[in-house]
């Protein structure tokens, strides 16, 4: 007795055959997952000096436009009259038979201080009064004054 491919029972063969289509399916699932794996590095390193690549172009894009600007400049240097300009205002200079002037702010506080009480007193002889002042004692205020002994005195 020959038997033939009908002659099975049908649920075995359902069976059987979701068996086999599972397992293609495993194979074909893991190779996929394998292959995803194997393109996840070199993939990644691709975005990477692609973003690095964009940076680049944009530092030398900035580079560009700065050597522009420089070759502007230079340009504008090349000018006997920008160089005169240059001179007048950054060095204050004149022709020969020009009076130049400074304006100064009339608003602008003093660079030093100005002693209020009239008394202008030299470096040598503030040098020379702390120097006979004990190291302790605090410097005499303003109206006051050291006799010998190196107490402070009021003085009207």
């Amino acid at each position: 007795m020959s038997i033939g491919l009908d002659d099975r029972p049908k649920g075995a063969s359902s069976t059987a055959q979701s068996q086999r289509t599972s397992g293609r399916t495993l194979v074909l699932v893991g190779s996929l997952v394998a292959v995803a794996v194997m393109l996840a590095l070199p993939v990644r390193s691709w975005l990477a000096q692609k973003a690095q690549l964009a940076e680049l172009e944009g530092q030398i894009q900035a580079a560009q436009l700065r050597v522009a600007d420089l070759d502007q400049q230079r340009e504008r240097w090349q000018d006997p009259v920008y160089v005169a300009e240059q001179a007048r205002l950054r060095l204050n200079l004149v022709q020969p038979g020009e009076m130049g002037l400074i304006v100064l702010d009339p608003h602008r506080e003093p660079d030093v201080a100005q002693p209020d009480d009239g008394a202008t007193e030299t470096w040598y002889e503030r040098l020379w009064e702390s120097a006979q002042r004990p190291a302790r004692q605090e410097a005499p205020g303003p109206g006051e004054s050291t006799d010998v002994s190196g107490t402070p005195t009021d003085e009207p």
